[in-house]
Order: structure tokens, then sequence, then C-alpha cells
């Protein structure tokens, strides 16, 4: 078996095993993931900030795609999904920052869809500005006109996303990250307690949107990381011995 061959064959327990745990899940059971502390209190947070008539903020990124991180974009607007099913009757207590129109028109189409007949006139959303320093300056402006809750920081973020949660910090809010480059990361890793970073990053949306699709994916994605560490043992030994 050559290993192209052995490619496909881990690509099609990939796609058995989506099919068969979507259809366990559908019926009963649940997966239990990694804890995720950050999480948990993040949620927490924003709940007592909606009790205490605070504005909660989420800022879904300064663009919806770049060239270098493609899938942040569709990333934070899928975090975006998963609160608003979360908290649908509290959802007008809230500031949604974005950089560019068409985060704008996706975002505005998520929330609005959780309210009956879709629509709500209270839905705050903020066009903060399209590059990361006029997105920085116009969510400064946006954050001293509303008493600060719960922050969620997601997407398209560079070393700006640091400065933007001390300013948080500073302001007696409650940072959290999940978003951004590498750099960006790294920059908030200095600052940010409430961080999620790596792969973290990609489990946020099945955290706030436990379906069984999420469950299946999770499931799939562990098995099938045990199953290369055990290939790649294997193939190393039988390298040493002179088999292969």
């Amino acid at each position: 078996m050559t290993w192209t061959e052995i490619g496909w064959v881990i690509i099609g327990l990939g796609a058995v095993s989506l099919l068969l745990f979507n259809f366990l899940f559908a019926r009963r059971g649940r997966y239990v993931v990694r804890p995720q502390p950050a999480v948990r209190s993040f949620l927490k947070r924003r709940m007592h900030a909606f009790e205490r008539g605070e504005i909660n903020q989420v800022l879904l990124g300064s663009r919806l795609w770049s060239r270098a991180y493609p899938a942040l974009g569709l990333h934070a607007l899928s975090v975006a999904s998963g609160l608003a099913g979360l908290e649908p009757g509290a959802l007008e207590a809230q500031l949604i920052a974005v950089g560019t129109g068409e985060l704008a028109l996706f975002a505005r189409q998520i929330y609005q869809g959780t309210y009956r007949d879709g629509y709500s006139s209270a839905l705050n959303l903020a066009l903060t500005g399209p590059t990361p320093y006029a997105f920085l300056a116009g969510f400064l402006a946006e954050m001293h006109l509303h008493p600060s809750g719960a922050v969620g920081l997601f997407g398209n973020f560079d070393q700006m996303g640091a400065l933007i949660m001390e300013a948080v910090a500073d302001q007696g809010g409650r940072p959290f990250a999940a978003a951004g480059s590498i750099n960006a990361q790294a920059a908030l890793f200095l600052t940010t307690r409430d961080l999620l970073i790596g792969e973290e990053i990609f489990f946020l949306p099945g955290l706030f949107d436990s379906s069984p699709g999420y469950q299946a994916a999770w499931i799939s994605e562990d098995l099938l990381r045990v199953a290369l560490l055990a290939l790649l043992v294997i193939a190393a030994g039988l390298k040493m011995a002179g088999i292969i």
C-alpha cells in the first residue's frame, strides 16, 4: 500500500466516522470534550453583565477574509451564530463591532434571524473601521459610550487586538479573546488572561452550540489523531527494523 492510498483510507475513515457519530449523537449521548474554563468564565461574565445592565461587546474582526488566514472571518460569524442561539432574549443589550461592510451584513442577518419576525430595532451594530488602526480607534470611541461588560474578540485581528484588550481591562471590562494571526495570539498571550490559542479557537462554536454535528466532528478528529500517531509509531518501528 502506497502513502497515497493510506491518505485516502484516512480520509475515508474520517468521512465514515463523521456520518456514524452524527447519527449516534442525534439519537442520544454526548461527547465530553476537553474542558475550557476560559469559555465558561466568559459566558458567566456575559450573564452577570446582562443582570447589571451593562453592554456586552462582541468584536468580529477588522475584515472578513485575509490571504494568510482566510477562515478566521467565517469562524467569527460561526461564533456569532452560537452566541445568538445561547441568549436570544438578551441580544439587544450588546454591541456588535465589525470592520467591513460584508461582516456587518452577515452579522446583522445572523442576529436578526434569532428575533421574532427577523427584526430588532435595538440591535447595536457598529462599523468601526476597515483597517486595523481605524478599527482600534472606532471601537475605543464606541467603548467609551457604553458601560463595558464582557468583551469577546473573534475573527481577523493583528497586534491591535492586544491594545483593545488592554483598553477594555483599563475600563473595568472583562476581556476574552479567541482570534487573530499568530502574531496577534502571541501579543494577546502576554496581556489577556482568558484566551484561546491555536486549534482551541476552532472548538469555540461547538462549545456554544452542542449540536450532533459538532460532537461528531470532535470525536472523529480525536480518533483520527490517535490513528495517525499509531501509524507514525508503527512506521518508525518498521523503518528501524529495515522492513520499509
